[in-house]
This record gives structure tokens, C-alpha cells and sequence, in this order.
């Protein structure tokens, strides 16, 4: 009995420490990791459509070939429409100053002031806001290095993607177990990548069309924002949906930019909670909790990538520790508690079958 007693301060002293340790070593190489865990989640997106297409008859090479083909066009098509509009952006961005300072004056009139004019507080903000969108903008035109080592490493996942469910076959074999949890993790995180993608895309989709509608300026620009920040669970949306709302302040005032806001929250609620009503964090046995400090804790160790792929990641952590029976306990304190209550019934019927 004292053993174990003093034994457990010394295990959670240790796990700790190693924890403390890899995330520091994870962050000194993040300039390496993330195009490397981007690559990776690209992979998992794109492979189902290999072996969906050898389930259709085709073969495996020809398969292999399409997808890495479909994935080139998609790949350089958004490159090419993302960058192309972030430059057009970056011109306009002096003219939307001064149109904010006009919108700002001409309702300058009717804002209260209690000690500091809110009039310059948003001036202040406005000021920041356009300067770190102009860093944010020259930061995204300069990472050609990191988007092409992200296509060729994605390219050449691709090119093993028929195979590899062999050659892991292979080396598990007479060992089900290992093979089982293998199978539940690369389904897990394959299907989140998966129908989280599916979702983005529709979502991203129709802000645009309702954009283009209303006639914002780079509407497709933040339709493939809103798909992107759709990996970012309970913040992405709102994220996306301010450069919007800013263009619809500016050109049609403050109700613009309510109706704009209201059209894009009920494109996200549709879509979050009847096309796609497995919302981050449920149905993926992570406590919303978990989900949200997981966008902090990648994003001190990945920078502002790390929030985008923030889900998956933490998906891989729960399943490494509850690889191991030494750390199944702090496994089961990520998932929900409603995830938690439906395990231990199971568990009770099972046990009662028995």
C-alpha cells in the first residue's frame, strides 16, 4: 500500500516532466513539424478516395495516379485563388482605412464618452487591426517554402497510400491487439478529417454565395477563409466572419454589417447542427473543455497553424495514452462525461450478460 502511494507522486512527477520536455522540443522544431503534421492530415483527406476508387475495380497504381492528379488541381488551384486575392487585398487595404475614418466620423456624433472618447479607442483598434492584417497577408505571401514542402510530402504519402494498409498489416501481424488500435486511431482521426473537410467546404460555399449576393468584396477570398477557420472549433467562425462584416460596415453601415453577421451565423448553424450535427468535441470523446484549450496549447508549440489542425492532434494524443494501461486513467479525464456515463452502462451490461 505505501509503495503504490509513493509511487504515484513520483509517476505523475515524471509524466510531467516528459510532458514539459517534448513540449518544448516540439516547439524549438515546430518550423519542421508543421508542414510535416499538414502534409500528414492532406494525406489522410485524400487517401480515402484511393481506396474508395480500388473498391470501384480500378486499379491500385491508376487510383494512386487520379488522386495525386485531383489533389495537384485542388492544391495549386486554392494556392493560386488564395494568393492571388491576398494581394489584391493588400493594395485595398489603405483605401478601407480611409473608408473606415469616413464611416467613423460620420457616426462619431452619436458615441458616448466616459473619460477616453470611444472614438479613438476604435481608431487605436482599427489601426492595429488593419497593420496586423497587413503582417498576416505578407507572412502568408512569403511561406512558399513551407506550401511546396507541404505538396511534395503530401504527393509522395499519396504515392504509398494503396500499399500502406499492407506493409502495416504485415508488421502487426500475430499481434491483433496492436493492429486493433491501430485501425481505431487512423478511423478516428481519418473520418474527423473527413467529415470536418465535408463541412468546411459547404460552409465555406455558401458564405460565399451569400457574399457574392450582397455584393462584399472578395467574397470567394472569405468563403475559402471560412473553410479554412472552420478546422478552429468554437472560434474559426468568428474569426471568419469579421473581414466581412468589416466590408459590409463599409459599404453599407452598421446594419450591412449586422445582416451580414446574421446571414453567416445561419449558414454556420445549419451546417454545424443539421447537415453536421457531430459538433468538435462531440462524438469524437473529447470534453469541450479539452477541445478548447487544445487551440492554446498547439498554438504556443505550432503558432497560429497549430489552432487549425488543434482537434486531430489532440484525438492522437488520447489514443497514445490510452494505448498504455499506465495512462488510460488521464485518457478517460479527456473525454466528456457523457462519453464517460455511456462507457460505464456498457460496461454494466456487459458484465450482467456475463
Amino acid at each position: 500500500m505505501n509503495a503504490t502511494t509513493s509511487s504515484t507522486p513520483a509517476k505523475v512527477l515524471i509524466y510531467s516532466t516528459a510532458a514539459v520536455l517534448l513540449t518544448l522540443g516540439m516547439e524549438a522544431i515546430s518550423n519542421i513539424l508543421v508542414p510535416i503534421f499538414f502534409a500528414i492530415f492532406a494525406f489522410l483527406i485524400f487517401s480515402p478516395l484511393v481506396h474508395w476508387l480500388i473498391k470501384k475495380g480500378v486499379s491500385g497504381k491508376v487510383s494512386v495516379l487520379l488522386v495525386i492528379l485531383f489533389f495537384i488541381i485542388v492544391f495549386v488551384g486554392t494556392v493560386i485563388l488564395f494568393l492571388s486575392s491576398l494581394v489584391q487585398l493588400s493594395d485595398q487595404i489603405p483605401d478601407y482605412e480611409n473608408q473606415f475614418d469616413s464611416t467613423l466620423d460620420s457616426i462619431s456624433a452619436y458615441l458616448p464618452t466616459v473619460g477616453v472618447s470611444l472614438e479613438s479607442i476604435l481608431r487605436n483598434v482599427a489601426t492595429f487591426a488593419f497593420s496586423v492584417s497587413g503582417e498576416i497577408i505578407s507572412g502568408a505571401l512569403n511561406a512558399g517554402s513551407t506550401i511546396v514542402l507541404i505538396f511534395v510530402t503530401t504527393t509522395f504519402l499519396l504515392l504509398d497510400s494503396a500499399s500502406a494498409p499492407k506493409k502495416v498489416q504485415k508488421e502487426v501481424e500475430g499481434e491483433p491487439v496492436q493492429l486493433s488500435k491501430f485501425t481505431q486511431l487512423s478511423s478516428s482521426v481519418v473520418n474527423y478529417m473527413v467529415l470536418r473537410t465535408e463541412t468546411n467546404l459547404l460552409g465555406g460555399i455558401g458564405t460565399a454565395i451569400l457574399l457574392l449576393i450582397g455584393g462584399i468584396d472578395f467574397a470567394i477570398l472569405w468563403g475559402l477563409l471560412t473553410f479554412i477557420f472552420g478546422y478552429i472549433p468554437y472560434l474559426g467562425f468568428y474569426l471568419a466572419a469579421v473581414p466581412p462584416m468589416l466590408l459590409a460596415l463599409f459599404k453599407y453601415g452598421p446594419i450591412g454589417a449586422v445582416a451580414v453577421l446574421a446571414g453567416i451565423s445561419i449558414i454556420n448553424m445549419l451546417v454545424e447542427n443539421v447537415l453536421f450535427p457531430s459538433l468538435a468535441g462531440k462524438g469524437l470523446k473529447l470534453s469541450p473543455t479539452i477541445v478548447f484549450l487544445s487551440l492554446f496549447y498547439w498554438s504556443f508549440i505550432l503558432g497560429a497553424a497549430g489552432a487549425l489542425i488543434a482537434v486531430p492532434l489532440t484525438m492522437v494524443v488520447k489514443m497514445v495514452l490510452e494505448s498504455s494501461e499506465e495512462t488510460r486513467v488521464m485518457a478517460k479525464m479527456m473525454e466528456s462525461s457523457g462519453d464517460r456515463d455511456q462507457e460505464e452502462e456498457k460496461a454494466e451490461e456487459n458484465e450482467g450478460e456475463n
